[in-house]
């Protein structure tokens, strides 16, 4: 293995960082190195490989073409050494206690307990306590060792942990589409009855209808709710029983359109995506959250 070879490991791992935080700037701070370090990193990067892998504006950063396939083979590389640290990390210490986790409703049922198998399997002595609430959970108070949520982090003084990115689908029942047909456009989706969540925490994420088709027209609306609930799993059992339509994580999702429980509508456009986070109280924190962590990253970003 040459010694240029191992340089672009470095960079590699520069640019998956600017990927998963979204700019230059938020990955320097995570790295602790200046922003026009993290800059001339990519630059050198890119001419190595003499391609473009970053379209940058003042504002935010996007992948070209080359860089999706790039980043998607360079977290292979990452996440292959950081299981190889976790082997001799394991192999230190024996992994024991309790980890406490908050996590909304809907992603403490199938994705938590997914995410988390390999980890428990592994060291049978861990306990889990999941604190699964769709309102606040106060970090201090619950002693949560790991906070799970979606959409737009608050500004705070915790550690935030990028963990993937899903998107959101236009779903409802089967029997609902009977009676009241198939919309054709999304034009149509404002006359149909609409259920949703009525906490502070959805605002945005699951209120906020924002579809773009593939030939670049885009519509965008806050439907009026007819039916609201303070928790996604009471949602998700509403529209199945044909109340409505109802905008839903595909990762909640995803098994009951599978199985024809649920019809995500208007597939041909697309609705935009939403950041799956986790927080610590701070950058010191036992091995067994750091492999928890890590678990949790592994899961959302291959769910991506």
């Amino acid at each position: 293995m040459s010694q240029q070879f191992l340089n672009r490991l470095k960079l590699i791992g520069v640019f998956c960082h600017v990927v998963d935080f979204g700019s230059m700037r938020e990955a320097a701070a995570h790295l602790g190195i200046s922003p026009a370090a993290v800059s001339q990193s990519m630059n050198q990067l890119e001419k190595e490989l003499k391609t473009t892998l970053l379209y940058r504006s003042t504002r935010r950063i996007s992948l070209s073409e080359a860089g999706d396939k790039y980043y998607a083979w360079g977290k292979k590389m990452l996440n292959a050494a950081e299981q190889a640290e976790e082997v001799i990390l394991q192999s230190k210490s024996k992994i024991s206690g309790e980890i406490r986790i908050g996590v909304p409703v809907g992603l403490a049922a199938r994705p938590l307990a997914q995410a988390l198998t390999p980890l428990f399997d592994e060291h049978p002595e861990l306990k889990l306590s999941v604190i699964a609430r769709d309102s606040d959970i106060d970090f201090i108070q619950e002693r949560v060792d790991i906070l799970v949520n979606c959409g737009k982090a608050p500004d705070s003084n915790f550690i935030y942990h990028p963990l993937g990115k899903n998107t959101t689908v236009v779903c409802t029942s089967p029997n609902y589409l009977k009676r009241i047909g198939y919309p054709l456009s999304p034009h149509e989706l404002q006359s149909y009855v609409w259920l949703g969540m009525n906490l502070p925490q959805a605002k945005g994420v699951l209120s906020e209808v924002s579809l773009t088709h593939a030939n670049g027209e885009s519509y965008c609306f806050s439907p009026k709710l007819n039916y609201t609930f303070n928790d996604l799993n009471s949602l998700i059992s509403h529209v199945q029983a044909g109340y409505g339509l109802a905008l839903l994580p595909w990762i909640e999702v995803e098994e009951l359109i599978f199985r024809s429980e649920l019809v995500a509508l208007l597939p041909d456009w697309k609705t935009s995506e939403f950041d799956i986070y986790a927080l610590t109280a701070n950058k010191h924190y036992s091995t067994k959250v750091e492999l928890a962590l890590k678990a949790l990253k592994r899961f959302f970003r291959s769910s991506t």
